[in-house]
């Protein structure tokens, strides 16, 4: 393996060029942390509480599996517990959905606050767990983000992240912002 380094660099402080780069950003979607807790902020307590997707295929989902708990105060919730919106068409009688908001910063289903939030260069950075931080990190650290032959689908995250998160120049900024977000998500 070739390390790069100038003359006043010794050993210890060279860097595997390699280490700085991703390639699985261009695969992800939104959808895959929406399979892991949601951490939102409890409406009764304002404190850490969770959504518990369950077994999540957004087409089918069992309502009765899902469900917001806190452990502080005790509120617990089923999704099949809040009213389902009605739908009319021509073809169709009336018929109760679901509809899911996904890609705010709300929890989908229940449209709670999420807990992982900040403010951070006018913007609004947020993340609904520990997995969907860890990938936000990654991404952005990358100084080399590779698509490695993949279709330019424009549905995976790391294609849908604004510019001002993937800038260079902001990167130090949000990287510190995501470990403060990180270390609020480990606290009760």
């Amino acid at each position: 393996m070739i390390y790069f380094a100038d003359n006043n660099t010794d050993k210890a402080d060279m860097k595997d060029p390699m280490e700085s780069r991703t390639k699985n950003s261009y695969q992800t979607l939104i959808y895959d942390f929406l399979k892991f807790d949601i951490l939102v902020t409890c409406p009764k307590c304002d404190r850490k509480a969770v959504v518990r997707p369950g077994p999540l295929f957004l087409s089918t989902c069992e309502t009765d599996q899902i469900k917001a708990i806190c452990s502080h105060c005790g509120f617990n919730k089923k999704l099949s517990d809040t009213p389902s919106t009605s739908s009319y068409t021509k073809s169709e009688p009336k018929k109760d959905d679901r509809y899911f908001l996904i890609g705010e910063s709300v929890d989908p289903f229940f449209q709670l606050p999420l807990w992982l939030q900040k403010e951070c260069m006018g913007h609004l950075l947020w993340a609904y767990n520990h997995e969907h931080i860890d990938f936000l990190i990654s991404h952005i650290q990358a100084k080399l983000r590779e698509r490695n032959g993949q279709d330019l689908a424009n549905k995976s995250l790391g294609s849908r992240l604004p510019r001002w998160m993937t800038s260079k120049n902001n990167r130090e900024a949000i990287l510190k912002e995501l470990t403060e977000l990180k270390n609020k998500s480990d606290s009760k």
